[in-house]
Order: C-alpha cells, then sequence, then structure tokens
C-alpha cells in the first residue's frame, strides 16, 4: 500500500447495503486510496446516487470500485475512471449474471468462484482480471453458496485493490467468459416450473432456489405464479 506521503491514486466506491462487507471494504479503501466518493446501495436500487454522479462530474480519477452494488454503472460514470473501472462479480467466469449461485447448484458444479473484472457497458462482459475458485459443499444451499461468495468477494477486492493502490494496474489473468450474462427476466423464467415437472427436476431447483429471504421456485396456476409447495416442504 501506498507509504506515508507517497502520492495515493484516487477512487469511487461503489457498495451494496451488506453492512460488515461494506464497512471492511470501505475501511480498507481508505487506507489505500483518496476516496472521492463511496455509496452503498440496497439490492432494489436501480439509479446510482447523485453524489457518485457529481463525483464522476467532478473530474477523473483514477479507479471505480465497484464491490456488490446491483446498480448498472451508465458509460458516462465508466469514463470518469482514468485507469480502470473494476467490478467484482460474486460468480465464476461461467456464470456471468444474475442467479449465478443457483445455476451452479442446478448444474451440480464441483466449484464456484468469485471475478473481478474490468467494467463495460454490456455487464459482466469486461476482461477478467482475477478469479478466486472454491468447492460447493454437498451441504451447500442457495443461502450458503451466496454467502461464500460474497465474503470471497471480499478477499478478492482487498487483493485487487492492493495491487492497483501499488502497481497501478492488474494485467488480465487469460480466463474468459463462458456465455453471456443471464438476466434478471430470463432468471425469472428459469425459476417457474411446469405443473407436470418430474420428481428430480422439482428437488434440483428447490436446492437451487430456496431461500429464507427469497421465494421460489415458482409454478403457474391459472395465469398466476406461485411459490411451489415443494419449497416449504424441503
Amino acid at each position: 500500500m501506498p507509504s506515508r506521503g507517497e502520492h495515493r491514486r484516487s477512487c469511487i466506491l461503489l457498495l451494496s447495503d451488506h453492512q460488515h462487507i461494506a464497512e471492511a471494504a470501505e475501511a480498507y479503501a481508505r487506507r489505500l486510496f483518496d476516496v472521492r466518493c463511496i455509496s452503498r446501495a440496497a439490492r432494489a436500487a436501480k439509479e446510482l446516487p447523485e453524489v457518485v454522479l457529481r463525483a464522476a462530474d467532478e473530474g477523473p480519477v483514477d479507479f471505480i470500485l465497484n464491490l456488490l452494488s446491483p446498480v448498472i454503472v451508465p458509460p458516462a460514470v465508466l469514463k470518469a475512471a482514468r485507469i480502470a473501472a473494476v467490478n467484482f462479480h460474486p460468480a465464476p467466469p461461467k456464470w456471468p449474471g444474475v442467479g449465478s449461485a443457483s445455476f451452479a447448484l442446478y448444474e451440480g458444479d464441483a466449484e464456484f468462484g468469485v471475478t473481478a473484472h474490468l467494467m463495460a457497458e454490456r455487464v459482466d462482459s469486461g476482461a477478467i482480471l482475477k478469479v478466486i475458485r472454491f468447492p460447493i459443499l454437498a451441504t451447500d444451499d442457495c443461502q450458503s453458496l451466496w454467502e461464500r461468495a460474497l465474503h470471497h468477494s471480499l478477499l478478492l477486492f482487498c487483493d485487487v485493490a492492493h495491487q492497483l493502490a501499488r502497481e497501478g494496474h492488474v494485467a488480465p489473468c487469460g480466463d474468459r467468459w463462458e456465455r453471456p450474462p443471464v438476466t434478471r427476466k430470463q432468471f425469472e423464467r428459469w425459476m417457474t416450473l411446469p405443473a407436470d415437472a418430474p420428481a428430480d427436476e422439482i428437488r434440483r431447483k428447490v436446492r437451487a432456489l430456496r431461500h429464507p429471504k427469497f421465494p421460489g421456485p415458482f409454478i403457474e396456476i391459472g395465469g398466476v405464479r406461485v411459490p411451489h409447495p415443494a419449497a416449504d416442504a424441503a
């Protein structure tokens, strides 16, 4: 990290409202960078707050660092990053977009991970800088796998932020995105099971989607989508 008196590179820091992860990331970023602006966005947030837009308009910063913020950063803000805009995606390159932990569980993947990549206009499409991978446990469900991914995202953030502060860049690692990013609408459709789904399909979807905070999987009855009864019974 920069030594006392050494020039500190600047950044805009975009976070989620996950309290202890956001607090840890903010504290570490302040040790490394001249942090011009910080925002913490709730999961349902769709737009950056005015304070971030003003910070981007006031002049270039060296980096924009996005750790788990759900807001898609518009191109005008990305252009404010003099060196790089970096996103920390809580999934491996196999699963860009939303629903990543659910897809990995449904497919029976042996491992999951988190990805640091350059930000582009299209989400989860920029050059990949670093990936941390970890095994999926037989006991993992959507909640436990997602929580583990969030904590690994913080570890990756600290690793990449430290290198950016010391060296000013992180070279692409050679990993590639394996498919186009899944959109929220696509994921919502995937969460719905047909009424005649076989038992194994129901079991896999329940493991992949059951979460105490979010409903799913669903079935449609008379054109109305309702939670599948197996989700409560599991």
